[in-house]
């Protein structure tokens, strides 16, 4: 028996997918369940994975959340000790995954191949989503992603902070815009769009500032239909990107946080080092 815990905003719900989804090939004949902690999920969206995509929700029962939650809240007090539960826990240092208990952001190449895709699913799209979606095909299309929300808040900040600073995204139109002759059409996507509309006056700009909670999701679909992408180091941004089956160009950062992560970027995209 083995456990996937599932929490984090939507990018990072991909990922554990991903890796349920190979540790059920590896362990073809065990039974593997799902963990969905409410403290880990409620800081975002709650559970979105499964109301935007068409996949199957991984089994969960009462005595499985009752074991997951005292091994979870076990391993968070045991961590701020300095100690590891290593003989029940598999995380991405341990990569012990005979564990019964699996709890990391999993955000390694080494878990889904680079075809993997996710159908959307229940697209119920209103008037002014459908309009923008009219204009990303009709136009040179591109998408910049600007993440601020907890990414500026200190705790947060020392893990993500420094990386998608103002001068990477002026390097990243700039090459953007040298790329394009014509039919120039620039959609901010941005969990702060007063900061994007005091920071950026470039013509032909629409900023993106009506699909929130639980249409947020929205944002992830139509950035994976334009054309050019200029990603921030979120993994909001990053499945956005592996989902877009027309894109011509993808900037990202030459980093995706300031931790010793795996390095997740696809060996076409233009990484901009600051």
């Amino acid at each position: 028996m083995k456990i996937v815990t599932f929490w984090g905003g939507l990018g990072n719900q991909i990922f554990e997918y991903a890796y349920y989804q190979w540790l059920k090939n590896r362990y073809p004949m065990e039974n593997i369940y799902a963990y969905y902690p409410k403290a880990g999920l409620m800081a975002h969206n709650g559970l979105e994975l499964f109301k935007c995509f068409d996949v199957i929700e991984p089994p969960c029962n009462k005595v499985i959340t009752i074991i997951a939650t005292i091994l979870f809240y076990l391993n968070k007090i045991l961590n701020r000790l300095g100690l590891h539960l290593h003989c029940f826990t598999c995380t991405m240092q341990n990569k012990l995954y005979n564990s019964i208990f699996h709890c990391d952001w999993w955000q390694d190449k080494m878990y889904y191949a680079e075809n993997y895709n996710l159908d959307f699913t229940n697209l119920k799209m209103n008037l002014k989503n459908q309009q923008l979606l009219k204009i990303i095909n009709d136009t040179n299309s591109v998408s910049i992603h600007i993440r601020r929300g907890d990414y500026i808040k200190s705790n947060i900040a020392d893990i993500y902070g420094g990386i998608c600073t103002e001068k990477y995204y002026d390097r990243a139109l700039s090459i953007v815009d040298k790329s394009i002759s014509d039919n120039k059409q620039y959609i901010f996507f941005s969990d702060d769009p007063d900061y994007v509309r005091e920071h950026y006056s470039i013509p032909n700009i629409i900023i993106v500032d009506w699909n929130n909670g639980e249409d947020s999701f929205m944002d992830m679909y139509l950035m994976s239909k334009c054309k050019y992408m200029i990603l921030a180091n979120s993994t909001f941004s990053y499945w956005s990107a592996m989902f877009n089956k027309t894109k011509r160009m993808v900037i990202c950062p030459s980093k995706w946080n300031n931790l010793n992560f795996p390095d997740i970027t696809q060996s076409e995209w233009i990484q901009i080092e600051m």
